[in-house]
């Protein structure tokens, strides 16, 4: 089969606490005004161009363990395509808990890789697609050459490296940014890799290390950027009142990259980024809150051309 795109990365069972009157502070306790659980990591991402959409393979692990089993389940709810997840016979727990307020959350996640990484060059080799997007850092530290398969199959590249202190300073992860087209970080991610408090310092810090191919740099409320090569675009956020940010900036990628493999203008790429980013906070659990494609032209039939 031949897929639009394929995802790369860990997924997450996610354990969402909304409606909090604060987060917790050690010998307290507090109550949740609502709970859901919810796939997260790759799976948001694949969740997301599924629901606009794409033919979305998720290379992806899955145990024997409680938390695998339902998000099994929560996969197939989605229709989100499980030949290209490979399934063990031991427990593999890959668990996030988040405490998440309208506007910001925190995260506790316990996660387990498997013994040996899959074969992402035999994959990529025997199910082709347009694009390879690689989803957290953890799939860059596995496989550190993913951008370089992905080119020697003819697709393009792109990575959200997601939050990790150590990680994002990782020689490897930076090498891969190197080998990208697109590079989806957020703010603080792109200013921890490069060292500094100030966002065009980083963009200009962190793309003259690249290749070629460009940054698009996620900035919350205050919307996003596109940095590259004689490019330089923004965009603002769009006025929805959040409920839960979980997996905001991951329907973002969603968005971005679906206009981008369909061949759309870079500023069209944003435009979509940024409806499937606003709308997927607009409800509880990440992959479940994201656009459909009618949903996202609704909007950008809203905003200035």
């Amino acid at each position: 089969m031949k897929y639009d795109i394929l995802v790369y990365g860990p997924l997450f069972c996610d354990l969402i606490f909304t409606d909090l009157p604060a987060m917790p502070t050690l010998g307290t306790e507090i109550f949740a005004g609502d709970f859901t659980i919810a796939v997260g990591g790759s799976a948001i991402v694949a969740a997301a161009l599924h629901r606009l959409g794409a033919n979305v393979g998720l290379i992806a692990e899955l145990g024997s363990d409680p938390m695998s089993q339902l998000a099994r389940a929560l996969l197939d709810q989605l229709g989100i395509d499980r030949r290209l997840i490979r399934e063990h016979d031991h427990p593999l727990p890959q668990i996030t808990v988040a405490l998440s307020t309208p506007a910001d959350r925190a995260f506790i996640t316990r996660f387990q890789r498997p013994l040996t990484p899959p074969d992402l060059a035999s994959v990529l080799r025997e199910h082709p697609a347009k694009h390879l997007h690689v989803s957290s850092f953890l799939a860059v530290l596995e496989t550190p050459t993913a951008a370089q398969i992905a080119r020697a199959e003819g697709m393009t590249v792109s990575m959200d490296p997601g939050w990790d202190e150590t990680a994002l300073r990782d020689p490897r992860v930076r090498a891969m940014i190197r080998d990208l087209d697109i590079f989806l970080p957020s703010r603080s991610e792109l200013c921890w890799i490069a060292e500094t408090d100030d966002a065009s310092t980083a963009l200009n810090t962190i793309f003259s290390t690249m290749s070629s191919g460009m940054i698009v740099m996620k900035d919350g409320k205050h919307g996003a950027v596109a940095y590259g090569k004689d490019v330089h675009h923004q965009i603002g956020a769009l006025p929805v009142v959040p409920v839960d940010t979980t997996g905001a900036g991951d329907s973002f990628d969603a968005g971005f990259l679906y206009a981008f493999i369909q061949g759309m203008p870079l500023m069209d790429c944003l435009r979509y980024g940024s409806v499937c980013g606003a709308l997927a906070t607009t409800a509880v659990g990440g992959a479940s809150a994201a656009p459909t494609l009618q949903e996202v032209h609704t909007w950008l039939s809203k905003l200035p051309s």
